[in-house]
């Protein structure tokens, strides 16, 4: 896979913000659901679900390398999902707490 390139980072700044503007207007649940199967390929779709696995697994307690094998992801992956998981301020966590919130 082609490594992505600062000049490429930087290019996709105003869609990518765009795009957020755009998930953050929809309402509800179904809406952002149909939106984001409209926008990624089936297997982006599952490629996302798995990351989201992967954080709210080892927020649960789970082991990497536990995780890796259950999600059959690298190392590299569950590694850095890893970093979201330490960090409090990562929105990335605390979403996924509040959703384990929401569903007690």
């Amino acid at each position: 896979m082609r490594k992505t390139t600062p000049k490429e980072v930087d290019a996709s700044r105003d869609d990518f913000g765009q795009l957020a503007a755009s998930i953050a207007r929809l309402r509800g649940r179904d809406a952002v659901e149909a939106f984001l199967r409209d926008l990624f390929t089936p297997s982006e779709c599952v490629e996302f679900s798995n990351r989201w696995a992967l954080v709210r697994e080892l927020l649960a307690g789970k082991p990497q390398r536990a995780v890796a094998r259950e999600l059959g992801m690298s190392l590299c992956k569950i590694t850095r999902g890893a970093k979201f998981v330490r960090d409090p301020a990562s929105p990335f966590r605390r979403a996924v707490l509040a959703a384990r919130a929401a569903r007690k």
